[in-house]
């Protein structure tokens, strides 16, 4: 009973947060991206400006043709958004994974099922729950357990050995009992793929992904030729880059090409480099079968859990957010959606009409309604929800 009334008054303490959050984006001044724009295009760049975007890439279509592609704002030292621009798409990275991983057990060379310490060269078990199983497809639907805990966030920039977070403060529920969002479960799943494939991550990534949907992209910043954006928060505003792609790109590679599970855990949960052109290329795979088979694409949709408290209108698949919210769209809407150092960015699709949406940003508001962020939900409410000419 404790234990549930903490959880209100945290809920409440986020939503009083989100508010105040709210009022102060208003104060600044909004930018003027609709002026000389019609139609669908002045709409969704009065949703930009309204949301206060530092500088947005953004994208409505389907297999066939492009509704609108409408670039705004800065990249910040790399100067205006193009269709050149790459960004780091942060968790869209774990959509990106599970498409490989499905892969790879389509093609029998992976098993989506086996306990993830038969491959690592380290144990990974709740200590609580030392007998339960943790699989690889659990990872990568959040449901194995697993926590972001103090260990994982200083272990993110020290590169402290993934065993030294594992035996600290990293394990929540009974692995399989219910869902728990963590970006150190989806990170392992890199290092658990280099353990199955004896690859690095990397190299795994550009084999089985980029390479046979002819995606410009990459976990490492250095390896992308282009204009790069930088990730700013624009509350408050005036902020130093949290991602500087520059300082990004001139980091020595170190391991890139050298599988490393003890370490390589800090890529596949958000670290993914590229462009709308890539985006739209991984979202209409993910539409229908081709990349993967029909097979494939029912497993990575099927609902493993429930997002319980932070949202009752999402569930999660596997690299996949499932929302069937009114409002938004009278179908499920599929895909997920990525947020780290102020940058929002989102990459959604609807089975019923074939439309998809990416949205990439260098910087916007972060305000978020239970999981799913307000500008994210407004840009789909015009996306799926309207008839596109």
């Amino acid at each position: 009973m404790c234990f549930y009334i903490s959880n209100i008054l945290v809920w409440h303490a986020m939503l009083d947060c989100q508010r105040v959050y709210r009022g102060l984006l208003r104060l600044l001044p909004a930018p003027g991206y609709a002026k000389g724009l019609t139609g669908v295009e002045r709409d969704v760049a009065d949703v930009l400006a309204r949301h206060r975007a530092a500088g947005a890439s953004v994208a409505f279509f389907d297999q066939d043709r492009e509704y609108l592609r409408l670039h705004v704002g800065t990249a910040g030292k790399a100067g205006p958004v193009t269709a050149d621009t790459f960004f780091r798409v942060a968790s869209i990275s774990k959509m990106l994974t599970a498409m490989c991983a499905l892969r790879l057990a389509q093609d029998g060379l992976i098993d989506l099922g086996q306990d993830v310490n038969d491959v690592l060269p380290y144990p990974v078990r709740h200590p609580e729950y030392p007998h339960a199983p943790i699989t690889f497809a659990m990872l990568l639907s959040h449901t194995a357990g697993l926590a972001d805990g103090d260990a994982y966030h200083r272990g993110i920039s020290q590169r402290v050995p993934a065993t030294d977070i594992l035996s600290n403060d990293s394990w929540g529920a009974e692995p399989g009992a219910e869902w728990s969002y963590s970006n150190l479960g989806a990170g392992l799943a890199a290092c658990v793929l280099e353990s199955m494939r004896g690859q690095s991550f990397e190299r795994i990534m550009q084999a089985h992904l980029f390479a046979p949907l002819g995606v410009t992209a990459s976990f490492y910043p250095q390896r992308i030729n282009g204009p790069m954006a930088d990730a700013f928060r624009v509350m408050p505003p005036l902020g130093k880059p949290g991602f500087d792609a520059h300082e990004r790109r001139a980091r020595p590679l170190m391991d890139a090409d050298t599988p490393n599970p003890l370490l390589h855990y800090s890529l596949a949960q958000g670290n993914c480099v590229t462009d709308m052109d890539g985006m739209i290329t991984i979202v209409r795979a993910l539409t229908q079968p081709g990349y993967l088979n029909a097979n494939s694409l029912e497993r990575m949709r099927m609902p493993a859990a429930p997002f319980g408290q932070r949202s009752p209108y999402m569930r999660q698949g596997m690299g996949l957010f499932l929302i069937d919210e009114p409002g938004v769209s009278p179908h499920t809407i599929y895909g997920h959606q990525g947020n780290a150092y102020g940058a929002m960015h989102g990459a959604f699709f609807d089975l019923n009409s074939g439309r998809g949406m990416v949205l990439l940003t260098s910087g916007a508001s972060e305000a978020k309604t239970h999981f799913l962020s307000d500008l994210n939900r407004d840009l789909m409410r015009l996306c799926f929800a309207v008839e596109q000419p």
